[in-house]
């Protein structure tokens, strides 16, 4: 599921919870009378509540940190690839295979990495694999003569670096908030709205208030599943950096 959906589900989740809190509170009135009651209800709300706050600020905190780090390879990327095409373009005639085989690398890279991407890519026979395999060989015939020009050398060097900032990319590429993670930290609100509806008289204050701290938390929750996933869905790293490579390369 998307985060929208997730977030929409986890706001009628707790309004839900709310409600059904409010419905016991009404129903059976003589459960609160006691003052000792509420409060230990107010307790455990507050136990829970603290445990939810944590889980929930502790994994955005760390998923924005990797949402940014996935930022910065895209951009590092791209540069690397524009930094390339001036190498080999400076190599002359030899390197125009190799300078072609780079705009399909980048063609497929940009297609794979931002599937959500609505860009009008040509298909490839070959995956971002084989086409960066094809694009080392092309690079090791143009240095396999007596004397390997520098310009191949730093060529070389800055594929190798491509690859490098890639196999980061990928490392950290893959969802690592789980299902029960998130479906515990759910369960976690739901009591709190519960308990906070059958602790909360009925008024339009407090169930406008209530619905408001709902729709914030499911934001939260809409956050976390968002930066869950850098490249797909509402938000992601911005594909202008390998965009601006891909147009460079098209046009050189």
């Amino acid at each position: 599921m998307t985060g929208t959906v997730i977030g929409l589900a986890v706001f009628g989740a707790l309004a839900l919870s709310a409600g059904c809190g409010a419905a016991v509170r009404v129903r059976a009135p003589d459960m609160l009378a006691s003052g000792e009651v509420r409060d230990i209800v107010r307790r455990m709300i507050s136990l829970i509540a603290v445990l939810a706050v944590l889980m929930l600020a502790m994994s955005i905190v760390s998923l924005k940190s990797t949402f940014d780090a996935a930022d910065r390879d895209i951009r590092r990327l791209g540069s690397q690839i524009e930094e390339l095409d001036r190498t080999l373009h400076r190599a002359g005639p030899p390197a125009h295979e190799a300078r072609q085989l780079l705009l399909r690398y980048t063609a497929v890279l940009v297609r794979d990495t931002f599937p959500d991407l609505a860009a009008p890519f040509r298909g490839d026979a070959l995956n971002v694999d084989d086409l960066q395999d094809a694009l080392e060989a092309s690079l090791e015939r143009l240095g396999s003569g007596p004397s390997v020009p520098r310009v191949i050398v730093q060529a070389q060097a800055v594929l190798h670096a491509i690859i490098q900032t890639r196999w980061t990319m990928e490392e950290n590429t893959g969802t690592s908030v789980s299902g029960w993670q998130l479906g515990v930290l759910t369960f976690w609100l739901m009591l709190i709205f519960a308990g906070l509806g059958l602790l909360t008289p009925r008024n339009a204050l407090v169930i406008g208030a209530l619905l408001l701290c709902a729709a914030a938390l499911a934001c939260a929750v809409f956050l976390l599943t968002e930066f869950d996933d850098a490249f797909t869905g509402v938000i992601t790293v911005s594909s202008e950096p390998l965009l601006t490579a891909l147009r460079a390369l098209a046009d050189g």
